[in-house]
């Protein structure tokens, strides 16, 4: 007879309070493991898991919480078979769809990632990161549309959060449309003053609408808040290169070179003699 016949069998003879106690115990090492994710120590909240998961295998919960601590040890299959674990359990728990979804995007199959974010949607419209999680993996496919679109109705949902303008405004330079690119941008840093991404970007994105001031300005007040940003140096350099100012732009290249940029040693190679 195996253990779990055993178990069932307990059961029967003892009554719920035997399996009360089991599923007490059970419940006892999952808000340790809580604890433990919380303090961030991962290893330790998924072996807690295990335990829990041992002592009751329907746990749903405690899968949920073992895939999340799964994904910030890197083992993205094993996040993905726990999050499968959770559905099967509960099947209208559209949390472990996007917790799935993200999973499957870190593997690479952001096409799966985008039908598990469309379920997640599904069962519950109303939660914002489910429609920036699938805008960023239409937006990896190409998709800029469809990604605005949710970046959009994340918005909608969201208005005053800085990471949706910049995923939008992201997109939509993407699609060339610079305007809208640049007026996401304004909107990250009406929100988020000193963000140094969004003046990286705007500053590029300036740069190809011919605005040599205003993108030279947007670099240089990135590079004043993050002089580490080797990007802006790079794209700096760009610009003032275009705008026959070799020697600024070679000053530029050098510094990016400088901070480990090695695409800017061919662009000194072959520009700065």
């Amino acid at each position: 007879m195996t253990k779990f016949s055993l178990f069932i069998i307990a059961c029967l003879i003892s009554g719920k309070a035997f399996c009360q106690a089991d599923t007490t115990k059970a419940t006892r090492y999952y808000r340790l493991a809580i604890k433990d994710h919380v303090a961030r120590d991962y290893q330790s909240a998924a072996k807690k898991l295990d335990t829990a998961i041992m002592i009751n295998p329907n746990y749903a919960m405690a899968y949920y919480y073992r895939a999340l601590d799964k994904l910030y040890l890197k083992d993205i299959k094993g996040a993905i078979d726990d999050d499968t674990k959770v559905i099967e359990l509960k099947p209208d728990y559209s949390s472990a769809y996007d917790n799935r979804g993200y999973a499957k995007y870190l593997s690479g199959d952001t096409q799966g990632a985008i039908q598990d974010y469309d379920k997640a949607i599904a069962l519950n419209p109303k939660v914002v990161k489910v429609y920036i999680n699938r805008g960023g993996a239409k937006n990896h496919l190409g998709n800029y549309q469809e990604a605005v679109a949710d970046y959009n109705k994340a918005l909608e949902l969201s208005p005053s959060n800085p990471d949706i303008y910049f995923d939008l405004g992201v997109s939509k330079g993407a699609m060339n449309d610079y305007k809208g690119a640049i007026e996401a941008f304004d909107n990250v840093l009406k929100l988020r003053h000193e963000d140094d991404k969004a003046l990286l970007y705007r500053g590029a994105i300036k740069g190809l609408e011919n605005d040599y001031t205003g993108a030279v300005e947007d670099l240089t007040q990135c590079i004043t808040i993050n002089p580490n940003n080797d990007m802006a140096y790079m794209s700096r350099g760009g610009i003032r290169f275009d705008h026959d100012d070799k020697t600024d732009a070679c000053a530029d290249w050098n510094k990016a070179l400088s901070l480990g940029n090695k695409e800017a040693a061919d662009l000194i190679k072959k520009n700065c003699k």
